[in-house]
């Protein structure tokens, strides 16, 4: 399933950027969640986001609305296509999931310093990702950095190791 929708999603992404000139900005379309660890299940919906790249000189916000409109485009488009919108906003259409790299740097490290429940949830959902369509250097830049802001935070580590204790995995067809 995580195969197929890769190759949905580069196809939206694809046919979204005859659209929109985006080309040239040099994002990064990103799966997150189950779709950032290639564990997809036949009942998935959309975990998304985009990267962009800090130029000086450029209007971050017009880039912005730019690259929103080409996200919901790509999002409507998925959905289509039976991946459904997210029921918790996590996709690249949302303002709050299509930044620049200083921008997930500041995200990410308030998340590992902050060790409120909700904090916890977007770690848990965010730091799994992967990217599915553009340049991949800003993934990597941006695991580099989790990683190396991560290793001296034992508190959140433990923090995460414990809600990962709690879910139980799915066993089984039926649970």
């Amino acid at each position: 399933v995580s195969a197929l929708n890769a190759a949905v999603t580069e196809r939206a992404i694809e046919l979204a950027m005859r659209d929109h000139d985006v080309a040239a900005t040099g994002f990064c379309w990103m799966g997150l969640g189950s779709e950032g660890r290639g564990e997809q299940t036949l009942a998935t919906d959309q975990d998304n986001a985009i990267i962009f790249p800090d130029r000086e000189g450029e209007d971050r916000e017009a880039l912005r609305q730019r690259l929103l409109a080409f996200a919901d485009q790509v999002n409507r488009s998925l959905d289509a296509c039976g991946f459904p919108l997210c029921k918790g906003n996590i996709m690249a259409r949302n303002p709050d999931w299509c930044l620049s790299l200083q921008e997930w740097h500041a995200r990410f490290d308030d998340w590992i310093r902050n060790s409120d429940p909700e904090a916890l949830l977007n770690a848990s959902i965010f730091f799994d990702f992967r990217t599915l369509h553009g340049d991949a250097g800003l993934v990597e830049q941006l695991r580099e950095f989790l990683l190396a802001n991560v290793k001296d935070r034992p508190v959140f580590l433990r923090q995460m190791a414990s809600n990962a204790a709690q879910t139980r995995p799915p066993l089984g067809l039926f649970g």
